[in-house]
């Protein structure tokens, strides 16, 4: 007579278990492997970050301007 299977003999559950585990490993090494897939993520992170603060943004091109005309009066004084 036999017996019903239901999920196998333990042993067999146990090596499905350490193969998902594996599994799992081997990705999660893979992806911090993938370096050029970080930094793009990482970047697009850093992007909508600045997005959400309107305030940054309007800080960098006020520097930018006060760069362009601090090096444009410099040159003018140069010149005479």
């Amino acid at each position: 007579m036999t017996t019903p299977d239901n999920d196998g003999p333990p042993e067999a559950t146990e090596i499905e278990r350490q193969r998902a585990e594996l599994a799992a490993t081997v990705g999660e090494l893979t992806d911090r492997l993938d370096v050029p897939t970080r930094v793009r993520q990482s970047a697009a992170d850093q992007a909508e970050a600045v997005r959400k603060r309107p305030d940054l943004i309007a800080a960098a091109a006020g520097a930018v301007v006060t760069v362009v005309v601090v090096v444009s009066v410099l040159q003018r004084r140069r010149r005479k």
